[in-house]
């Protein structure tokens, strides 16, 4: 019973910080992710930039030698970042690697090079 007693304030504490850490965590994560992102395996980069207080990801795709640039919005729904293309392609950010994946997409590393928007 003292075991309970002793858990119970500690449990609480530590989801209290868990409620706290998760209702600013995708507006902290979009804030580090700006920047310019290439892919791991090959799939065309982006850019995730801030305008007017809404974040947006332009993608540039070259097919048949021609550059091709999409700009579509990043929006957040209970907790998880969306990039709206009309798909659900789910966005996550491992801090500790500086990676951001695309579900569907794949894993991108952090760019040195200054890419076109």
């Amino acid at each position: 019973m003292k075991q309970v007693r002793f858990l119970f304030p500690i449990l609480a504490c530590a989801f209290l910080l868990l409620v706290s850490a998760c209702s600013e965590r995708p507006a902290k994560e979009l804030e580090r992710m700006r920047g310019e992102w290439v892919s791991v395996k090959g799939s065309p980069h982006f850019s995730l930039w801030e305008e007017s207080g809404q974040y947006k990801v332009t993608r540039t795709v070259t097919v048949r030698g021609k550059e091709h640039t999409d700009t579509y919005t990043v929006r957040e729904t209970d907790g998880c970042l969306y990039i709206d293309t009309g798909f659900a392609v789910v966005l996550t950010y491992n801090k500790r690697a500086d990676r951001i994946t695309h579900s569907p997409g794949g894993e991108f590393q952090r760019s040195n090079k200054q890419l076109k928007k």
